[in-house]
């Protein structure tokens, strides 16, 4: 199967601008809003899905033949909807739990309807645009368990090293029911609200990590990718993942991105160039932090440089082993 990009200037810059350029124009009333001490959740919820939505936008402009119109209109009207509550949110004088129950019910309204249009639309479409499962469903559930041990090993670690009493209560922690059936919800969930983090790796790992390769060869390729990828991120750094540490955040973020980026890019290849390993790759990691925490709660954070460099000490020992593999392999890599 071949899966190179080809792709133009003009549909290059259209990605860029609605991936990169929105998110960076929304970052002015994202700050409105966090100066206002409004909850700033509903803009991470939307930006998620601009990457791919500027894959779709670029392709339609193109009128390439062939597309899933349905599923791509699906996705962009999706996005604009988030954009425009987000927006409103900045505004209008409503509850952040009533404009949050509203951005949920859209994101689950799609994902379920997204599901029948993928389904009921041709083989050859979803194969030719890079939507049919590939490869083997044990490889990628495989990859998807490797990825989960290895995290849940790493956060336990973590908490040995906060000492006796961290490690104790962590440990009781794990002996009650609530980690167990937020795992077990975790499942059935992924079908709800898949869409966002679909949103994302679409435009990463199936458009933007190809085009990177085939310019700057493998290895270079998907460690710009995730610096690109970490600088995405930094409106929401500034005002919603730590206004208060956003320099320290934003090392984090760019930490983070290029090793996740090296292993959720390892998946996506090992398992057959499958975009829907790295979408659950990216969901796991997402969402497994109500399961490692017990909370969601990720805004506001406040980090140390200590911070950074244990996570940096981390997520290296992880992931970059993998930028080693024959997957990340060529003469110009």
């Amino acid at each position: 199967m071949n899966n190179k990009i080809e792709t133009n200037k003009r549909e290059l810059i259209t990605f860029l601008l609605v991936a990169f350029g929105v998110p960076y124009l929304m970052g002015i009333p994202l700050g409105i809003c966090q100066a206002a001490g409004k909850d700033t959740s509903l803009f991470a919820n939307a930006q998620m899905f601009y990457p791919a939505a500027g894959v779709m936008l670029a392709y339609l402009l193109a009128r390439r033949p062939g597309l899933p119109v349905r599923f791509y209109l699906l996705h962009i009207v999706s996005a604009v909807a988030c954009l425009v509550m987000s927006l409103l949110s900045a505004f209008l004088d409503v509850s952040a739990q009533q404009w949050l129950l509203a951005v949920n019910l859209v994101i689950i309204a799609a994902s379920v309807l997204a599901w029948v249009l993928l389904l009921t639309d041709k083989k050859e479409k979803r194969e030719a645009y890079g939507l049919r499962w590939h490869g083997k469903f044990l490889k990628g559930m495989g990859i998807c368990a490797l990825f989960l041990v290895l995290r849940t090993a790493a956060i336990f670690i973590l908490m040995g090293l906060e000492g006796p009493k961290t490690w104790s209560e962590y440990l009781a922690y794990w002996q009650t029911y609530v980690p167990w059936a937020n795992f077990a919800l975790l499942i059935p969930n992924f079908f709800l609200c898949f869409l966002p983090f679909f949103g994302e790796e679409y435009g990463w790992r199936y458009y933007l990590t190809p085009v990177l390769q085939q310019r700057f060869g493998k290895r270079k390729g998907v460690l710009l990718l995730g610096v690109l990828w970490g600088l995405w991120h930094l409106p929401l750094n500034l005002f919603f993942y730590s206004p208060e540490t956003s320099l320290q955040s934003i090392a984090a973020q760019i930490i983070a991105c290029v090793t996740l980026g090296i292993f959720f890019t390892y998946g996506y290849e090992v398992c057959g160039r499958n975009i829907w390993v790295p979408v659950l790759l990216h969901y796991l990691n997402n969402n497994m932090i109500l399961v490692w925490t017990g909370t969601v709660n990720i805004s506001n954070q406040v980090y140390t440089w200590l911070d950074i460099a244990v996570a940096a000490v981390q997520y290296g020992i992880l992931f970059l082993p993998y930028l080693t593999t024959n997957v990340f392999r060529t003469r110009h890599s």
